[in-house]
């Protein structure tokens, strides 16, 4: 009885005449054919765990082919499986910038410090710009591809939605780039930003930017502004939910500008911005913000006034912010929305009904300040 051809192709392996072209034959194209059928299969899980050894064997030694049109096959074949062995994607990701583009720009398998590794060894900045690109850029990614200098590299990099971008890293780029408009117009474009890097973005914008970011970010005076408008600026920024890390960053940067002014400090009371309010104070006493809160929130009279004390506010001052807080406090998660008009309207009619028909003094002022946040 004759034997079954062992030369003929299994439905789920390699045929002996598949691994002898692919090593025999000295034709790029053959080569190429055969992995074609090798991927796919390898692919859709179609071999068995011996075969899945050979064809990982057969990517190794592709991996290393002489023609450059083989390299790039193998790198387009298996960009998209994350269970390709991580030492073939390597290999391929630090090849030419033909055989590396595929990989680089979708691989699972490629980890953050893979890439650090090739963006710092790279010269090409064509493999940077890959990399930028990337459906998803960590924020440790994204400081090393800033380091590299590039002007287009960090460009891409800011386009990319994708990409994740550390407040240090914003601002070592505005930094870096304050005379490049394409760059700092793309941070604006950027679907948002901390508080604090708008912040410092407003005094590196130039006049042909300022429209933009006076609309995205609805402050006003942007194009050359003055020092006494950064206060007003900074302010209008609160308008945008902030977490209490983008007002204790913004805050710290504030402070070592030497801008985190009492006037600053009751303005954003006045407007509601309590968390801004408690953070501030807390910085100046030198405590945690919890005991700030804590303290700010006493219902005896004691707490807010030793807290007041440390931060060496305006005593004149005292009794005004006091009926302030109270009345922000009482407003807190009410239908009004701080830094709006009508918060103001309201503020202001429930501040004068709490004083009682009392003199409390510097109360005018403050009811200014509040009447000038709103416009009004």
């Amino acid at each position: 009885m004759s034997q079954p051809s062992t030369d003929k192709q299994s439905s789920e392996g390699l045929s002996k005449n598949d691994v002898a072209l692919l090593l025999q034959d000295g034709s790029a194209n053959s080569r190429v054919t055969v992995l074609d059928k090798i991927a796919k299969q390898y692919s859709t899980g179609s071999f068995k765990e011996k075969e899945l050894i050979y064809a990982e064997q057969i990517f190794r030694l592709m991996m290393k082919d002489a023609e450059v049109k083989v390299r790039h096959a193998l790198s387009e074949r298996v960009k998209d499986n994350p269970d390709i062995p991580r030492d073939i994607v390597l290999h391929l990701a630090r090849d030419v910038e033909e055989v590396a583009i595929p990989v680089l720009e979708v691989s699972e398998v490629l980890s953050d410090s893979d890439l650090i590794q090739i963006i710092e060894s790279s010269p090409e900045v064509r493999k940077l710009l890959t990399i930028a690109e990337r459906d998803q850029v960590s924020a440790r990614v994204s400081d090393i591809l800033v380091e590299s200098a590039e002007p287009e590299v960090v460009k891409t990099l800011l386009d990319n939605d994708g990409a994740d971008i550390s407040e240090k890293t914003y601002g070592k780029i505005i930094e870096e780039y304050s005379n490049h408009d394409e760059i700092k117009s793309s941070m604006i474009d950027r679907a948002s930003l901390p508080m604090s890097v708008v912040e410092k973005l407003v005094n590196h914008v130039s006049d042909s930017l300022a429209a933009k970011l006076e609309s995205k970010y609805k402050i006003e005076k942007v194009g050359g502004i003055k020092k006494e408008a950064r206060e007003s600026i900074t302010l209008d920024l609160l308008t945008y939910p902030q977490s209490d890390y983008d007002i204790e960053q913004a805050i710290t940067q504030m402070m070592s500008y030497g801008r985190l002014s009492p006037t600053m400090i009751l303005s954003a009371l006045c407007r509601g911005y309590l968390g801004f309010f408690e953070i501030s104070l807390a910085r100046l006493a030198n405590i945690p913000k919890v005991n700030a809160r804590k303290l700010i929130h006493d219902k005896g009279r004691l707490g807010f006034r030793a807290l007041y004390d440390k931060t060496q506010l305006p005593e004149g001052m005292f009794d005004a912010v006091r009926l302030v807080l109270r009345v922000v406090q009482d407003m807190e998660n009410g239908d009004k929305v701080p830094g709006t008009t009508q918060y103001a309207n309201e503020l202001v009619n429930r501040i004068l009904k709490g004083a009682d028909g009392q003199e409390v003094e510097n109360l005018p002022y403050v009811i200014a300040l509040i009447r000038q946040a709103a416009g009004t």
